[in-house]
């Protein structure tokens, strides 16, 4: 008995913190439909208080594997509850140069990619792919490797400042 109260005292509690995290969203400074381009600056700014976080900027792409390869990905459960996986086929490796200033770490997880094959907000290109490739150094700034179905083409990169918020902060459209 008093564990279920404990429960139940716990729950409202976690989930009040789980919606704050939720709740406390970023904006930039420019309408929420606008689609930022290649060395544009995005101010990251708190929707609520208006303090900028940093300042964003997609700076380059490069190509670092142009031939297809085959990747084993999980895809649900079979019967038994065991993992299945698919093979799906992707053609090009790139990596995505950025700037940040601003006292967070951002990775990989603030980011999303979509190619021309991916449904935009639903299933996201291959962050951080596994096979065999040489990554670029640029000094002074950050990267992501994607794994892309479709080469070429543009691609449309959302940044969400706070990995728990719904709507990303930003759009950035690049083409290759």
């Amino acid at each position: 008995m008093k564990r279920t109260i404990v429960y139940l005292l716990a729950l409202p509690l976690a989930l009040s913190l789980l919606a704050g995290c939720v709740g406390a969203t970023t904006i930039t400074e420019q309408p929420g439909n606008y689609v930022y381009g290649l060395n544009e600056d995005i101010a990251v700014v708190d929707i609520e208080t208006r303090e900028t976080f940093g300042v964003l900027a997609v700076t380059g792409v490069e190509v670092l594997r142009d031939e297809p390869f085959e990747v084993q990905e999980q895809d649900g459960e079979d019967e038994d509850g065991k993992p299945a996986y698919k093979t799906v086929t992707y053609s090009q490796i790139i990596q995505i140069f950025y700037t940040y200033s601003g006292e967070k770490k951002l990775n990989s997880g603030n980011f999303a990619v979509w190619d021309s094959v991916h449904v935009i907000g639903k299933n996201p290109a291959a962050l951080e792919p596994k096979p065999e490739y040489t990554p670029a150094e640029k000094p002074g700034q950050s990267s992501l490797v994607v794994a892309l179905q479709a080469p070429g083409g543009p691609l449309e990169v959302t940044f969400t400042y706070n990995v728990l918020q719904i709507r990303p902060t930003a759009r950035i459209k690049i083409e290759l």
